[in-house]
């Protein structure tokens, strides 16, 4: 199992499609940055400068990529999550069938070992490929605005009381980003791995691609027409969602960890891919 999964992991990183995918929310961060952080740089200068005292320090905790969800920038990050999960290694169990890549494995290690190896390098993959340009962001506005709490009475702090986990921000602030990059993480994988059930039944390899993004984006409009909205994955991940608990992230995980992993681990079980 071991072996397979070391296996499965360098293949989920060692490829190019990885690198396509950082390339591509690598480019919003810098669009973003580039757009937003001289702006904070230049109005925290005229803080100091010219003694405006009636303002507030803009923090990196609230300029980061993933901040917020007012920008243009951030806007596309968090609609094609999907893309950039799927995109590392989201196919590859297409790949390995179609190419006869799996016959060999199979015949050299168990069939559930090579599922949950698969299983667990497209999770890792997809939630890297997501939240490593995150970090980027991170560390980019930490390096030229302050890293100290934000005012909660700052208007353009743009958190308000009744988002989700709002008081952690005002007083453990890094753990609260920390927070919203794991569960960014966490879903990013999940996601990413409902790629692989749908691959049993097509033979088209851009609808192993697109399947994650659909399944997000339509369970995303369904919970929200249905005022549900502390369901939707994009309400959950964005910091200016005004709707969501602990709960229903709980809830949420367990629920796309069930339907991504059980009917792909049971189905690729008993069927004859080999």
């Amino acid at each position: 199992m071991l072996k397979i999964l070391k296996c499965e992991i360098k293949r989920s990183f060692c490829n190019y499609m990885f690198l396509v995918s950082l390339f591509i929310s690598g480019v919003l961060v810098i669009w973003y940055s580039m757009e937003r952080i001289p702006l904070c740089v230049e109005c925290n200068a005229s803080f100091y400068n010219e003694n405006i005292y009636d303002n507030f320090l803009e923090v990196s905790y609230t300029n980061w990529i993933g901040s917020q969800n007012m920008y243009i920038q951030q806007n596309i990050l968090y609609l094609i999550i999907p893309l950039l999960a799927v995109l590392p290694f989201g196919n590859s169990l297409y790949i390995d069938i179609n190419q006869g890549y799996i016959k060999n494995i199979c015949t050299r290690t168990s069939k559930s070992h090579y599922l949950l190896s698969k299983y667990i390098a497209v999770f890792l993959s997809g939630g890297c490929a997501v939240i490593l340009p995150m970090i980027l962001s991170f560390v980019i506005s930490s390096a030229f605005l302050p890293t100290m709490l934000p005012e909660s009475s700052y208007i353009f702090t743009n958190i308000y009381p009744v988002y989700k986990w709002a008081d952690l921000l005002f007083v453990h602030p890094f753990l609260y980003t920390f927070l919203y990059i794991g569960i960014t993480f966490v879903f990013s994988g999940l996601t990413a791995c409902m790629s692989l059930f749908i691959t049993y039944f097509v033979d088209k390899n851009f609808i192993v691609l697109a399947f994650p993004f659909f399944i997000y984006i339509f369970s995303s409009l369904f919970f929200e027409l249905l005022d549900l909205e502390g369901f939707s994955i994009r309400n959950i991940l964005t910091t200016t969602g005004e709707q969501g608990t602990t709960l229903s992230v709980i809830i949420l995980v367990t629920s796309l960890f069930v339907l991504s992993f059980y009917p792909y681990y049971i189905w690729g079980v008993k069927r004859d891919v080999i």
